[in-house]
């Protein structure tokens, strides 16, 4: 286990918790002062007077040519239909059990790493990417560091823009799991080849837009092969995901359902290459129109709109939390988890109308107040363009590059999260990763999702003539993106 889930915890026990594991919070203490009065006398007065005028300015000129630019979604290769409609293979007649997509890169590596060490040679599996000397090194170093049996781990030569190559992939393994990103660029082609060939799938993204798109243009067809394809896999947005669940179940053991979720982060991390690449290709883009007249994220296996919705109160600003002692503020990622969570809802029926709300939790108010103004500084830059080209050009990580062992060593995440009941119930559970949240255990959560999906027992895949009947013999309990 790498992580703990606990729905009951001794409060003398709770508040130890970061301390019995080693962790402190970036600017714990005094030590928050220094970067405090920097931002307040210099970064404070930029921001106002330079920084905002000029994001303004640019703006209301780059408003026009916004009009036309088109989705990025567009330089991605189609996949042409006879891919689409090659015959159906047999799940047993596969050559591996899990595929894992893009593994070469940060977050693929340590997914590789972890399932050469958890499980060796006892399940089929492959990595896969673009470049085969570089797969041959990775091998290589899997089988020095964790011994010769992995010279069995088969190496796939598959790239995003060659969907002969990709088709090849799919149709060799039961699973695919990718952490090729952004995939609003990349990710398309491989999920529609899934989910016609009755692959199942499994992703890291954090892109709500585009798994929007991905469940209303394939969750149909996915059905019909067996398809399961579960985005989401990772820090974003496992954690939030098991904490609400948990909390639903409790109250539902009460007799209850839940009507409000509060999720409280304490965390520490760093950003790599491929994330910080996500968020400039997809910052500011605009979600499609969809082919229903509802957001697909409320599908249901019927094709129609659930009743059960999800409403934001994420945290917007700094201010003092009297229910954890303790100054929040916002999360990054809050609106991607409330979406996921909103998605779970609308399948699982956790509660009609679930208000959801997450907060980052600080050591104290001179952390919080750098930590929010570090948020207002990030996201202003992303909407001025010379400065969204200058920290992608030159100050942020390149694709493969990430948080070092040490910095993965230090880093943690601990959720806690308060749920009430429509009776008045109140219900309480806590997620803690003790290591690195953002990579090192996305790369395992990615690991072990891929493992579930490959291992469960499903029922035989239908014929072609079949599904295009839109036959239900292969239809799957699973669903695209849950």
């Amino acid at each position: 286990s790498f992580f703990r889930l606990v729905c009951a915890m001794d409060p003398a026990e709770e508040r130890t918790l970061l301390s019995r594991h080693n962790k402190r919070p970036p600017l714990d203490g005094w030590s928050a002062l220094g970067p405090f009065l920097l931002v307040c006398t210099l970064g404070v007065p930029v921001y106002a007077g330079v920084l905002l005028p000029l994001t303004v300015l640019y703006q209301i000129i780059a408003f026009p040519l916004k009009l036309l630019k088109k989705s990025s979604s567009s330089h991605q290769a189609s996949v042409p239909s006879e891919l689409l409609s090659l015959p159906l293979v047999p799940r047993d007649q596969r050559k591996f059990d899990l595929v894992l997509f893009g593994a070469t890169g940060f977050a693929g590596r340590l997914a590789a790493q972890y399932l050469a060490r958890s499980y060796g040679s006892t399940v089929r599996w492959a990595i896969a990417g673009r470049r085969k000397d570089a797969l041959e090194a990775l091998r290589d170093k899997l089988v020095k560091e964790h011994g010769a049996s992995l010279q069995d781990v088969g190496i796939v030569v598959a790239d995003s823009s060659d969907p002969r190559k990709m088709a090849d992939m799919v149709r060799s393994t039961r699973v695919v799991a990718s952490s090729v990103g952004p995939y609003c660029l990349y990710g398309t082609p491989l999920v529609e080849l899934c989910a016609h060939q009755g692959t199942s799938y499994c992703d890291i993204t954090g892109e709500a837009n585009w798994v929007r798109k991905m469940v209303d243009r394939f969750d149909d067809v996915a059905r019909k092969t067996g398809a399961r394809i579960v985005h989401f896999c990772g820090h974003d947005s496992v954690p939030w995901e098991l904490c609400t669940l948990a909390l639903a179940q409790q109250l539902k053991q009460r007799g209850e359902n839940l009507i409000q979720v509060r999720c409280y982060d304490e965390c520490r991390g760093g950003l790599s290459g491929g994330t910080m690449a996500t968020i400039f290709e997809s910052f500011g883009v605009a979600p499609k129109r969809s082919s229903r007249d509802f957001d697909p994220m409320l599908k249901l296996p019927s094709g129609q709109r659930s009743v059960f919705t999800v409403v934001e109160r994420n945290t917007k600003i700094l201010k003092y939390s009297s229910e954890m002692g303790r100054w929040v503020g916002p999360f990054l990622m809050a609106s991607i988890n409330a979406e996921v969570v909103g998605r779970s809802n609308a399948l699982c029926q956790y509660g009609p109308h679930l208000r959801y709300r997450e907060s980052l939790v600080y050591p104290g108010f001179m952390a919080g107040f750098v930590d929010t103004m570090g948020l207002v500084y990030f996201g202003t830059a992303l909407l001025f363009g010379p400065l969204r080209y200058l920290m992608q050009r030159f100050f942020s990580p390149k694709p493969g590059e990430g948080p070092s062992e040490k910095e993965m060593d230090e880093n943690y995440l601990k959720v806690t999260a308060i749920g009430i009941g429509d009776k008045g119930s109140k219900g309480r559970a806590m997620i803690f990763f003790a290591t690195d949240p953002g990579y090192r255990d996305t790369a395992r959560i990615l690991a072990e999702a891929g493992l579930c999906l490959a291992q469960d027992a499903l029922p035989a895949l239908p014929a072609r003539s079949e599904e295009r009947r839109g036959g239900e013999k292969g239809r799957s309990r699973g669903s695209p993106d849950h």
